[in-house]
């Protein structure tokens, strides 16, 4: 009985039939396809972002920091402190200042980073992104410096040639406050694929950066990082309480999430309310498969009658619009998932060649300047288990108003 009702189920869902009953047939069935690749367009890539804010921006961006005014003689000794947490990967010193690096006519504002090199690469994949000169140009003997390439273009530089780097004193004088400055090398440039680091990030060796800001053989702390992003928030007090009790420093500290946590916050929540939304798409057809349903029911209910009179028991009448129901949501489930992971396997191509006939470039201001996408297979199941679950439960109310059709009512004026 189960084949007999599958294939009456299939005869209906082959039907080449017109009319209105037809058109919601292929609404519902376009709906669900649509849905499911739009969902796994759209959940790629905000799984995409997630994936390169965690992997690529806070992985040149220290997990967190014990800041204050630290002698340069303490730091290894905080640092084997550290090391004590197995949890920990690596730590770093390090010197921050804002300042301005001026080349020529071009003028520009840039956050300077002081670091030890040779330390900076266990907390840091800077090392690993430079794409001309080298890393270890800042070991060096004299003013090397590092920066972003979107900034070496802003500026006109390449490795070789000479900046200005300009930073304010705090000393009073009788001219008022006046800029400090020093003549560095461009030794090194990097990219780390995040306009808002490439264009503003500046690297000098420690030593440097404290004879330029008279840092008398101080840092402003030291970077840490763990073997889980997220373990950051809760373990770097837990170090800092540690230090502060067996090395008796007035010290504090910072995490990953005081600069860059609302954002990372915002992609998730924006990447599960626009799933929710999208989810919409999938509910409006599956509605169109209940009216469907019960349009066909009503439509065929001189032949569910016979088929009742012929000894079709209430389950069998159920099946059949059960499983034309659920053709219908697993034929568009699967429509829609070979839709959207074509879509979303081509999607940088197809941004490219609309940005080329928009003339306009989509990303051009955010952190990332392209369009990441991360297609996780347990997502994309998800996604489609879900869809088909609904429209299988959809098809239960209208295959049950079916199996309770009475021949003889039915069949009294025929």
């Amino acid at each position: 009985m189960n084949n007999v009702s599958l294939l009456i189920a299939l005869r209906y869902f082959r039907s080449k039939r017109s009319g209105f009953v037809s058109i919601i047939s292929k609404m519902a069935f376009a709906g669900i396809a649509i849905g499911v690749a739009v969902l796994i367009i759209v959940t790629s890539v905000m799984n995409g972002f997630e994936k390169e804010l965690q992997t690529r921006i806070l992985q040149a961006v220290p997990h967190a920091a014990i800041e204050g005014s630290i002698n340069s003689n303490e730091v290894d000794e905080i640092i084997n402190k550290l090391l004590e947490n197995k949890k920990v990967l690596g730590a770093a010193p390090y010197i921050e200042t804002q300042g301005l690096l001026s080349s020529g006519s071009a003028l520009k504002g840039v956050y300077i980073f002081g670091i030890d090199p040779d330390k900076e690469t266990s907390i840091s994949i800077v090392s690993e992104q430079i794409i001309d000169g080298t890393w270890e140009s800042l070991n060096e003997e004299g003013y090397n410096l590092l920066m972003g390439n979107i900034l070496a273009m802003q500026l006109g530089l390449r490795v070789g040639d000479k900046v200005n780097v300009l930073v304010p004193d705090t000393n009073l004088g009788l001219a008022g406050i006046l800029p400090r400055t020093r003549q560095f090398k461009v030794s090194g440039i990097f990219s780390l694929g995040a306009p808002e680091m490439d264009e503003t990030f500046v690297y000098l060796n420690i030593k440097n950066s404290s004879k330029l800001l008279r840092m008398n053989n101080f840092v402003h702390g030291i970077r840490v990082r763990y073997e889980d992003l997220f373990l950051a928030p809760s373990e770097i007090y837990k170090d800092l309480f540690y230090i502060r009790n067996t090395l008796n420093l007035d010290l504090e500290a910072t995490d990953w999430t005081k600069s860059y946590g609302t954002l990372f916050k915002a992609i998730k929540n924006e990447k599960f309310l626009i799933s929710l939304l999208l989810t919409f798409i999938i509910l409006v057809a599956i509605f169109n498969i209940v009216s469907m349903l019960v349009m066909i029911i009503n439509e065929k209910k001189a032949q569910i009658a016979i088929l009742v009179t012929l000894g079709g028991t209430r389950s069998f009448i159920q099946k059949i619009f059960i499983y034309f129901g659920s053709l219908i949501g697993i034929f568009g489930t699967l429509s829609g998932l070979i839709f959207g992971v074509v879509i979303t396997y081509n999607l940088g191509s197809i941004i490219s060649l609309l940005e080329n006939l928009l003339g306009i470039k989509f990303l051009e201001v955010y952190f990332i300047d392209y369009f990441p996408v991360d297609m996780r297979p347990w997502w994309i199941l998800i996604i489609c288990l879900g869809s088909i679950l609904l429209t299988l439960v959809s098809s239960i109310y209208p295959a049950r108003v079916a199996s309770k059709i009475e021949p003889a009512e039915v069949l009294k004026y025929e």
